[in-house]
């Protein structure tokens, strides 16, 4: 009786190539697992330089705030943005087309930018949402949104921890971290976390980034921009503002 060696050899080979598409996607799992944990996050500790803090410094200095707003309360256009600090798409609307809103039209004195925190990921975005609205008490609500929105990791791998909070804050000049951490489960602020999220219910908002749009002092109306790109929004602010 002959010995089928030929098909073992084959089943051999097929179980081989099996085993090394395992091991090859459970390495880039963790590769990637890697660079999202990695980076900024894992190494940000209070004194320690953080990423992004000089770009965020210089882009917002000079700008008026008041809790979330900045910029000019006299400006004829508002844009409010709700936001969730852990959302990518949010962090990539504040590093890729942010910059452009608040060079052109915030600087000016023609657009107020207001934004509201909502904790639709999870926990950590509640627990960074507090403390960002405690820092809007001492007006440097946006350099810290800023900060967080370029150090983001994993969402919901509990990175948001005071070692990191504190990091962000104290990169920011001015700011009294232990009175902004103090605050943070203060009564005030939870008003402004409870606020944010019943207007976003009750404009049916159920995702970040999502904007309103419209004259200053005039019912705030909607607005779904075509993309994240800075082209999405300049068209619709000129309108508003009377340039054709």
């Amino acid at each position: 009786m002959s010995v089928d060696r030929t098909g073992d050899s084959r089943k051999r080979t097929r179980l081989y190539q099996l085993g090394a598409l395992i091991v090859m996607a459970a390495a880039v799992a963790t590769v990637l697992v890697a660079i999202l944990n990695s980076g900024s996050t894992s190494q940000l500790a209070p004194g320690k330089p953080v990423p992004g803090a000089a770009q965020t410094l210089a882009l917002l200095a000079g700008i008026p705030q008041h809790g979330g707003a900045l910029g000019d309360p006299g400006a004829p256009v508002t844009l409010v943005e709700f936001g969730d600090l852990q959302c990518p798409a949010c962090a990539l609307f504040a590093q890729e087309t942010l910059p452009a809103i608040i060079t052109r039209y915030v600087r000016g004195g023609r657009v107020l930018l207001v934004f509201r925190a909502v904790e639709f990921i999870g926990r950590d975005s509640g627990r960074a949402a507090r403390v960002a609205y405690a820092l809007g008490e001492q007006d440097r609500l946006w350099q810290f949104i800023e900060l967080m929105y370029r150090n983001q990791a994993l969402e919901n791998s509990s990175y948001v921890t005071d070692t990191y909070l504190r990091a962000l804050a104290g990169a920011i000049p001015g700011v009294d971290v232990t009175r902004a951490l103090a605050a943070r489960d203060s009564p005030g602020v939870q008003s402004q976390l409870q606020e944010a999220a019943a207007v976003a219910r009750r404009l049916r908002v159920t995702s970040t980034p999502s904007f309103l749009l419209s004259r200053t002092g005039e019912q705030p109306l909607r607005f779904s921009p075509a993309g994240l790109d800075p082209g999405s929004f300049s068209g619709p602010l000129d309108r508003l503002l009377g340039r054709r």
